[in-house]
């Protein structure tokens, strides 16, 4: 995608964080009325269920902040949210007394006041997808070259490294890539390329694609690279077809097929801030913010994949999941959950009631457009397999 291209989504997204900023104070007057109605005394059994519907309150309004704080480049807003929605969470199993969570409660909301203004606009991250950049890393020549021109003549944007080293010293300063293609071995050392992926990832906190290349298939080879973080294990010599098709669908070129996606999110920022992300990758997205109208607009538009929040009023996404399931037509449809919570318990109940995959509120911008389209991808090639099995 053209710089001109990009500038659309980015100057979305950056007034999408200039009127968040603006309604920020009144979301913290929001949470300061839900602290101080939250009751000190001890509850008796009468009273047990006005406070966990306080509590209940106040874990949906830092649920959202949470999110789209985050999302937005507020990371301490972020932070001090998801604390405060951990306390609310876990009140009932907190050592504190009442008084004390309570003053705790209202001190993480004026850390909130006291960070909004921190700078944060250039860590919005817009996706990257659609820019076509492969970087080939092989000390093999003429294995790089072929490759190289296999790329480049199907309209790809690929350069050629053939030492790891000199990647990894050098790769900060690269134009970022949509996909590595990284040989295992380099010179005597079998294993220099999971290494070198490692290093990257620990030192990045997160990494494009990467295609591992090699000789052995060995079961052993294998379960390195995928520790390393391997996308995907081409056993050499590697044949045109797949490394185009590989290409094709970590680098996303613009004529990839335009999958359709609907997303659900009674939070309207982080609602929009996904589908600014979705969209501008070529996807097409269709988004709501009612959650109780979801089913008639699934089946309206037959979606290629699902994206629930899981804390919204009225049903939440995993049981919105189950109801979805009950419809034939979306056997095959994947469901993806995104939320800030984090609880294994919730991850389990997400997965039995139809959940196929789990993203954490910040999420980072590719690693949610690839999850959807490789998502949109097999469930699209499923629907067409099943359609030649069962023309009915």
């Amino acid at each position: 995608m053209s710089d001109q291209n990009r500038s659309e989504p980015r100057a979305q997204l950056k007034a999408l964080r200039a009127e968040y900023l603006r309604k920020l104070p009144e979301r913290f007057q929001q949470l300061d009325r839900l602290v101080e109605a939250v009751p000190l005394e001890d509850p008796g059994p009468d009273r047990v269920a006005t406070l966990n519907a306080s509590l209940s309150l106040l874990a949906q309004e830092a649920h959202k902040l949470a999110g789209s704080a985050g999302s937005l480049g507020l990371a301490g807003v972020s932070t001090a949210a998801r604390d405060l929605l951990s306390l609310a969470e876990r009140w009932h199993e907190h050592p504190m007394d009442a008084a004390s969570k309570k003053q705790r409660m209202s001190e993480l909301v004026a850390r909130m006041r006291a960070s909004k203004d921190e700078p944060g606009t250039d860590a919005i991250e817009l996706s990257t997808t659609g820019s076509r950049k492969i970087h080939i890393v092989d000390d093999d020549e003429l294995v790089a070259q072929q490759m190289l021109t296999w790329l480049l003549e199907a309209g790809f944007d690929a350069e050629v490294y053939h030492s790891s080293s000199v990647y990894l010293d050098t790769f900060e300063t690269l134009p970022a890539p949509q996909m590595i293609l990284m040989d295992v071995a380099f010179g005597h050392d079998e294993a220099a390329g999971p290494d070198v992926i490692r290093q990257l990832r620990r030192r990045l906190g997160r990494m494009p694609a990467v295609v591992f290349l090699s000789v052995h298939d060995e079961l052993a080879t294998r379960l390195a690279a995928l520790r390393a973080g391997a996308s995907r294990y081409l056993v050499k010599p590697v044949s045109k077809t797949r490394i185009l098709e590989l290409a094709h669908e970590f680098a996303e070129r613009r004529d990839m097929p335009r999958y359709r996606v609907m997303v659900v999110d009674d939070d309207k920022t982080a609602l929009q801030f996904a589908s600014i992300q979705l969209e501008q990758s070529g996807l097409e997205v269709h988004a709501t913010s009612e959650p109780l109208k979801a089913l008639d607009t699934a089946r309206d538009i037959e979606p290629d994949v699902i994206i629930l929040d899981i804390v919204m009023p009225g049903i939440s996404g995993t049981e919105l999941a189950a109801i979805l399931r009950e419809d034939r037509r979306f056997d095959a449809t994947p469901i993806v959950f995104l939320t800030t919570l984090s609880h294994q318990d919730e991850k389990t109940l997400s997965v039995a009631l139809g959940g196929d995959d789990y993203i954490l509120k910040p999420f980072d911008a590719d690693y949610l457009t690839a999850t959807v389209r490789s998502r949109a991808k097999r469930a699209r090639r499923l629907r067409e397999l099943l359609a030649q099995v069962s023309p009915d």
